[in-house]
């Protein structure tokens, strides 16, 4: 039997935000960026509102990355932090030729699920 579940993740609020980072990326410093890209995620998650994230990249480097926050002045607190101010001009110098950032509310998170599926998707 399939699942069809009308409910977020377990112990978000009903409505909260995402931060929408669409990204071309070059083809230089690919160790460089994977540890800055670690380094990220564990400064976001310590960040007051921080909620999780999912991020996918495909063979042509168009890379998406949905953070999710509980509200906005949580996003704009995370835009000004300072390390994380110091990684974006990094990234605009040597990792992306162009990006594009996005700040969305949900009103609905709806998940579904097969039978047969191999694992269910999940946030960081």
């Amino acid at each position: 039997m399939n699942n069809l579940k009308n409910q977020g993740h377990s112990g978000w609020p009903d409505r909260y935000f995402a931060a929408i980072f669409t990204t071309q990326r070059s083809q230089s410093g690919d160790d460089i960026y994977e540890m800055m890209a670690s380094r990220i995620l564990a400064l976001a998650q310590k960040q007051p509102g921080f909620l999780g994230l999912e991020s996918v990249l495909s063979n042509d480097g168009i890379g998406i990355t949905v953070s999710y926050w509980t509200n906005r002045d949580a996003i704009q607190k995370w835009e000004k932090q300072a390390e994380h101010v110091s990684f974006q001009a990094m990234g605009r110098q040597e990792f992306y030729h162009w990006y594009r950032i996005r700040i969305a509310e949900v009103f609905k998170d709806q998940i579904f699920i097969s039978d047969d599926a191999v694992a269910p998707c999940s946030v960081v």
